[in-house]
């Protein structure tokens, strides 16, 4: 699993604009487009943490874990 990761932060790392020069031409528009969608998916995941700040969201949130509690003490 580490190397997965590894590789995938390599590949996400050699994607950033400053190494336009360094990459192989075979890979230059593949890492970018890798790099590019890392970054839109990061924009897209804090977009939905900013929506769990909506009162309703956390209403609906605590009373899913304020039940979830209820079940956890009945079951000892």
């Amino acid at each position: 699993m580490w190397r997965t990761v590894l590789t995938a932060l390599l590949a996400y790392g050699y994607g950033h604009p400053s190494f336009d020069g360094y990459r192989p031409a075979a890979f230059d528009r593949p890492l970018q487009t890798f790099y590019g969608e890392v970054n839109s998916a990061a924009r897209a995941g804090r977009q939905k943490l900013a929506f769990l700040h909506d009162d309703r969201a956390v209403s609906y949130v605590k009373g899913y874990a304020e039940r979830v509690g209820e079940q956890l003490k009945g079951s000892d």
